[in-house]
């Protein structure tokens, strides 16, 4: 159950506006940080990069828009038929999918960009590691709402946090939400400790945080629809992975890498669909399956970033 202050304003509203702001405030400094070493120290722009509070500007809007609209979305028939079209706007029935955020983001970047004759990569780098963080921030905030929890838990003596919560009736579920909140903190420490060749940070951090997600996913437990056996969100997932891991191997090797990587990757894919599948189907011991899709998702993000030194220069 969702947490409402006074005016109908929820603390998961609030947790997501301090979420935005940090972001903001993070790639105002990391562009001025990178102004000083670039320009001079006294410099308070950075060349061939967007102005960073230009780009928040119309990214944070694009980014809710995005994510709202992709969650009715994916509930077509909720929203559109049995509701009507107007219910998109009405946020307090239903929520938000973060890939809509990422998506309408990633869009407002491009466009920001390309009219201030900045490099699109340029500016989608510019926004991965405050994104990151923003995740980070928004995740922590899921323990206010009652979701980003997984399956009940048995063993009374992980019957604490943060390895467990306590739902509305007082039954004791697996955090996935803490999880999902150190995974986005580990890839945020990657992103800003390592240095990257232009659009490669956007692209890493994309690719493993899906790699991730996927695993993830299958740990909630909340209403996101299925397509067979897997989630929707997983699914969304395997199309990020795949379309890093085809731009990727055609800048490296071209068209036949590119197959070879997207085959490789489908592959990869498919198996966490059977896994799915056995998790509800087959009485092997979850842990077992949980492990091999770990070690499928670890597979993807090795095809999706791992290409020789011949091929990078080609």
């Amino acid at each position: 159950m969702e947490n409402t202050l006074p005016f109908g304003v929820t603390v998961y509203g609030i947790c997501v506006a301090l979420a935005a702001l940090v972001a903001v405030l993070l790639l105002c400094a990391q562009l001025r940080a990178e102004a000083r070493r670039t320009v001079g120290r006294g410099a308070i722009g950075c060349i061939g990069h967007v102005q960073p509070l230009r780009l928040a500007v119309f990214c944070i809007p694009a980014a809710f828009v995005g994510a709202r609209l992709l969650f009715c979305l994916v509930r077509f028939g909720f929203f559109f038929v049995e509701l009507g079209p107007l219910s998109v706007l009405n946020t307090r029935t239903g929520g938000f999918l973060l890939y809509g955020a990422v998506l309408g983001a990633m869009l407002a970047a491009a466009a920001v960009a390309r009219h201030d004759g900045v490099r699109v990569a340029t500016a989608l780098d510019d926004l991965a590691a405050p994104g990151m963080l923003a995740i980070l921030i928004c995740r922590l905030a899921e323990g206010t709402t009652g979701e980003g929890v997984g399956a009940w838990v048995e063993n009374e003596a992980l019957w604490r946090f943060p390895i467990a919560v306590q739902n509305e009736f007082g039954e004791w579920q697996y955090a996935v939400f803490i999880l999902e909140a150190l995974i986005a903190a580990v890839l945020l420490i990657v992103l800003l400790t390592r240095r990257y060749a232009a659009g490669e940070r956007f692209m890493t951090a994309l690719l493993l945080y899906a790699c991730c997600q996927v695993v993830c996913e299958s740990l909630r437990m909340d209403s996101c629809p299925r397509v067979g056996f897997v989630r929707v969100s997983q699914v969304i997932s395997a199309v990020a992975i795949l379309g890093v891991t085809v731009v990727r191997a055609l800048r490296a090797g071209g068209m036949r890498q590119a197959a070879l990587r997207s085959v490789m990757m489908l592959a990869c894919a498919g198996l966490v669909g059977g896994i799915e599948w056995a998790l509800d189907k087959t009485p092997i011991d979850n842990r077992i399956l949980y492990l091999v899709m770990a070690a499928a998702c670890a597979a993807m993000a090795v095809n999706g970033s791992r290409f020789t030194k011949t091929n990078a220069k080609g």
